[in-house]
C-alpha cells in the first residue's frame, strides 16, 4: 500500500523531472553592449519576499504541482499554470526555508515560468542571482520535512 508521503515524494520527483525535460537553456541571448556604464555589483542579501507559513506554502506548492501535471497532460492551459505559479510566489516563502533551499526553489519555480515563456527574478523568492551549491537537494529536503501529506 502506498502512503500519502510516498505519493507526495513521487509527485515532486515527477514534477522536477518534467521541468528538467521542458526547461530551455537560460542565457541564449547576446549581451546588450549599448550601455556605457558597467552594472553595479551587489553583495547584499536578496530582498525578502512575503513570509508564508509552511502550511500555506505547501498548499500552494501542491496546487502548482497539480497544475503542472494537468498542463503536461494537455488538460490545462498556460494561463492556468501561470495563475498557480503566481499564487505560490505571492504566498511568499517560509522563514525557515534556508538560502540553499530557496535557491533550489527558484530553480524549480523559475523553470515553470520558463516553460511558458516567462521570467521570474530570483529576488521574488528570496534567492540570490547565482545558484547555490546543493540548492536542489536542500529544497527537496525542505519539502520532505515541512510538507507532509
Amino acid at each position: 500500500m502506498t502512503t500519502p508521503r510516498a505519493v507526495l515524494a513521487i509527485g515532486v520527483l515527477a514534477l522536477v523531472a518534467l521541468i528538467v525535460l521542458v526547461q530551455r537553456p537560460a542565457g541564449d541571448s547576446e549581451p546588450d553592449d549599448t550601455s556605457t556604464t558597467a552594472p553595479e555589483e551587489t553583495t547584499s542579501a536578496p530582498a525578502a519576499p512575503a513570509v508564508a507559513s509552511d502550511e500555506d506554502f505547501c498548499a500552494g506548492f501542491r496546487a502548482l504541482a497539480q497544475s503542472q501535471a494537468e498542463f503536461a497532460a494537455g488538460s490545462a492551459d498556460e494561463a492556468t499554470l501561470e495563475e498557480s505559479a503566481d499564487a505560490l510566489v505571492d504566498t511568499g516563502v517560509p522563514a525557515g526555508m534556508s538560502l540553499p533551499a530557496r535557491s533550489g526553489y527558484y530553480t524549480l519555480i523559475g523553470s515553470v515560468y520558463d516553460s511558458i515563456g516567462l521570467d521570474l527574478a530570483p529576488e521574488a523568492v528570496g534567492a540570490t542571482a547565482e545558484s547555490v551549491d546543493g540548492g536542489d537537494a536542500a529544497f527537496s529536503a525542505y519539502l520532505q520535512q515541512s510538507c507532509p501529506p
